[in-house]
């Protein structure tokens, strides 16, 4: 009897189904691979079942016997219809017979027998175990935090930078004659290229260059120019300069390598009601945004509502630029 066991486990590596004559067929139900949620995969499964109904001789069993002994089959039958005698005798006998890695069976009391499966892998699937990707989200580097003093010392430098600028000029008004007018406009000059918000024209601004400015300021202005309508020129320019370099919160729904998924998820983000929603293009990746603020604290209030109000973009983070 071990030897049919051996048979029937070598065909079931190869064939779906082994039928022992006169007394049923072994069966492999495969289940395909399958996804849990949105990153995690399962591998295909087997699960093998006796079917006693199927007792025809398809000569699968036989052949195995013919080809591993070399033996007519006339006498590969006669091993089978012997190793079934066996079988059916153990199970009066002992109630119970183990099949090796098939599985065993049990007799109940109405004389009936019932199959009870062991863990059963065909080779093709063997060694695949369940796999869990990372959403590209979960990739992205995450941004060193600055801490609210870190943040100040630029403009704690700007600040100082202007103030220093200012006593100077004062001091030179003091100096040099009243009636030239070219002090005056070099003083509202400087104090709107200094920019006391942060403009990138302070890292250009040091002791040595401002006085070169002056001089160089002095050669081209006529003295007669009037003062005020020039500090009104000029201040427009700098709260304009400093506008532009307010930094911008973007809430970021999904980062795509792919320009047509990023424009799959353009167009759902319009279905939702996000009509200011756009993309930005960094070099191997393309960002896409549902909205984009000023303020950080209604980017981070508008995405928490996001998360709440919108299952699909749980995912949704901030960045900042």
């Amino acid at each position: 009897m071990n030897e049919l066991v051996s048979h029937i486990e070598f065909l079931l590596h190869d064939h779906n189904c082994v039928i022992i004559p006169g007394f049923g067929g072994f069966v492999v139900n495969t289940s395909p691979a399958r996804r849990d949620g949105i990153s995690t995969f399962f591998p295909p499964s087997c699960e093998l079942v006796f079917n006693r109904d199927l007792t025809h001789n398809d000569g699968l069993l036989a052949q195995s016997y013919m080809k591993s002994e070399e033996i007519p089959f006339e006498a590969a039958m006669t091993k089978i219809e012997l190793a079934v005698e066996e079988l059916k005798r153990r199970l009066r006998d002992d109630r119970q017979v183990v099949l090796g890695d098939l599985g065993q069976f049990i007799m109940n009391d109405d004389k009936r027998f019932v199959y009870k499966p062991s863990h059963f892998v065909q080779p093709v699937f063997f060694g695949l175990s369940k796999a869990a990707l990372k959403p590209l989200i979960q990739m992205q580097s995450h941004a060193v935090k600055v801490s609210p003093k870190e943040e100040r010392q630029p403009r704690y430098r700007s600040i100082g930078i202007a103030a220093a600028a200012a006593s100077i000029l004062l001091l030179m008004m003091f100096l040099l004659p009243v009636g030239d007018r070219t002090i005056v406009r070099q003083s509202a000059q400087i104090l709107s290229e200094t920019d006391l918000f942060g403009s990138p024209f302070q890292r250009n601004i040091t002791g040595g260059n401002v006085s070169e400015g002056v001089v160089a300021e002095v050669a081209v202005v006529s003295t007669t120019e009037n003062i005020q309508p020039e500090l009104a020129a000029q201040t427009p320019v700098a709260v304009a300069a400093a506008d532009e370099d307010q930094p911008r919160y973007y809430i970021i729904v999904g980062v795509y390598k792919v320009k047509e998924v990023a424009e799959k998820m353009m167009a759902n983000l319009l279905e939702n009601g996000f009509s200011d929603r756009g993309w930005m293009i960094r070099p191997g990746r393309i960002d896409v945004y549902a909205l984009s603020f000023a303020d950080r604290e209604d980017a981070q209030s508008t995405l928490r509502k996001i998360h709440k109000e919108y299952p699909d973009y749980r995912d949704a983070w901030i960045l900042k630029r």
